[in-house]
């Protein structure tokens, strides 16, 4: 091999190296396009108009789609929600639903840094004053089971953006619950009673929280791991990736 071919085997080498390293461009994370300003947004121009995103009038406590001339859900008016208030980007349908279950399901660890991009875009629009990230945490089985918790992932990115640290050892799942998924709506809130306890006290004392799901459906999760906290934390507010726009919390 001439000289200049060694060069330029080199010089391209060493590109696709630096590519890896500092990509010029990075896919959408809806259809997996390139798109040249991902610094900016974490999707492309044609899927800001075509994702789901959870917008229009929402419940002002759990951010679910509504109708009518009331600011609050008939859900949150009957039950009492523990939670300061719940928000979300996404509604849970389409590809924001299929990114979900990758992230959960497929191992599609990776995705999790531009999901928790996507979620401080809607943090943003809120006053939400907090100190301390706490992840919904997983039962001992689940966690074994599936080897990471996805709501663990997304709490790290966000820790990252706003520079708040993230605690994943003071709120825990005690109890062994069936699959919320499986249960209706008044069996979600009995499944759950009771299954999480903060074992460490000092930890959460007298701060806002900021508690991290992947998605909500009913409520139920939030809101027990809210009561937990509610304790001995002073506020506690809930951002997800997706709000399932079929059920009301």
């Amino acid at each position: 091999m001439k000289f200049n071919e060694i060069k330029k085997a080199i010089i391209k080498y060493w590109n696709s190296f630096l590519e890896v390293l500092f990509p010029t461009n990075l896919k959408c994370l809806f259809c997996n396009n390139d798109i040249p300003d991902h610094d900016k947004q974490v999707y492309c121009e044609e899927c800001k108009t075509s994702a789901p995103f959870n917008n229009g009038k929402r419940c002002k406590i759990c951010d679910c789609i509504m109708e009518g001339e009331n600011e609050i859900c008939d859900a949150c008016l009957e039950y009492k929600k523990h939670f300061d208030k719940a928000v979300a980007p996404m509604k849970y349908e389409g590809v924001a639903k299929s990114l979900i279950l990758k992230l959960k399901n497929d191992g599609a660890t990776y995705l999790a840094p531009d999901m928790a991009r996507l979620m401080s875009d809607r943090l943003n629009q809120e006053n939400f004053s907090f100190d301390l990230i706490i992840p919904v945490p997983l039962s001992p089985k689940s966690l074994a089971k599936r080897k990471y918790n996805q709501s663990k992932l997304l709490a790290d990115g966000l820790g990252k953006i706003y520079n708040k640290p993230v605690d994943n050892t003071s709120l825990n799942k005690i109890v062994e619950t069936k699959h919320q998924k499986d249960l209706n709506l008044t069996e979600r809130k009995t499944n759950l009673k009771g299954a999480f306890k903060v074992v460490d006290k000092s930890q959460v004392f007298g701060k806002n929280i900021l508690l991290v799901d992947d998605v909500v459906t009913t409520g139920a999760t939030a809101n027990e791991c809210s009561l937990a906290l509610k304790k001995y934390a002073n506020h506690v507010y809930v951002i997800s990736f997706a709000r399932n726009p079929l059920k009301n919390k």
